[in-house]
C-alpha cells in the first residue's frame, strides 16, 4: 500500500512539472505583483519564477521580475511565521528555505517537527489499512490452517509495530508541543 501511495505521488509530481505552470491568459494579463505574493504565500522557490518565465514565453510574453519579486518579497512575510511552519508540517509540506536567515532555522526546526508528527500519522494509517486487509482475509474459506496460523501471526507482528509507531508517533508530538511551549 505504501509503495503504491509513493508511486502515485511520483507520478502527480511528474505530471504537474511537466505542465506549464500559467496558462497564455494569465501571462497575458500580466499580473506580476499578484502571482509573486501567491508565489511568496504559497513558500515557493524562486526557481518558480523560472517555471513561470519559461511558460509565458512560449507565448511570447515577459514577466515583470521586478514587480515579481516585490510581490513574492511580501508574500514571504506572511508565509514565514512559526505557525505556518507547524501548518504546513501537519499537512506533509516541507520547508524550502525561502525564510529570512533570522527566523529560518527556527522556522526549520517547527517545520521539521511537525512533519516527523506527520509521516509518523501516515505510518500508522497504512499500518491500520494494511491490518484491516490481513483481518479481514482471515474471513476466507479457502484458507488452509496453516494460512490461517501465518496470517495470525502476521497480524501479531504488525500489531506489534503499530505500537510501536504509536509511541513514535507520542514521542514526536511532545518534542513539538515542547518546542511551541519552549518557543524555539
Amino acid at each position: 500500500m505504501k509503495c503504491l501511495k509513493i508511486i502515485l505521488l511520483a507520478s502527480l509530481l511528474s505530471l504537474i512539472n511537466s505542465c506549464a505552470t500559467l496558462s497564455r491568459e494569465d501571462c497575458m494579463q500580466g499580473s506580476w505583483f499578484e502571482l509573486g505574493l501567491r508565489d511568496g504565500r504559497q513558500g515557493k522557490t524562486f526557481t518558480r519564477f523560472g517555471q513561470h518565465q519559461k511558460a509565458c514565453s512560449e507565448y511570447g510574453i515577459r514577466i515583470d521580475k521586478k514587480q515579481y519579486n516585490v510581490g513574492r518579497e511580501q508574500g514571504l512575510q506572511d508565509y514565514c511565521l512559526l505557525d505556518n511552519a507547524i501548518e504546513m508540517g501537519l499537512q506533509g509540506r516541507r520547508y524550502q528555505s525561502v525564510c529570512p536567515t533570522e527566523i529560518h532555522a527556527t522556522f526549520l526546526r517547527y517545520n521539521q517537527a511537525a512533519y516527523e508528527v506527520y509521516r509518523c500519522q501516515e505510518d500508522l494509517e497504512d499500518l491500520d489499512d494494511e491490518l484491516f486487509d490481513k483481518e479481514n482475509s482471515l474471513l476466507s474459506n479457502k484458507l488452509t490452517d496453516d494460512d490461517r496460523s501465518n496470517i495470525r501471526v502476521d497480524i501479531r507482528d504488525l500489531d506489534r509495530e503499530r505500537q510501536r509507531i504509536r509511541d513514535d508517533l507520542y514521542s514526536r508530538e511532545r518534542r513539538l508541543d515542547y518546542l511551541i511551549e519552549r518557543g524555539y
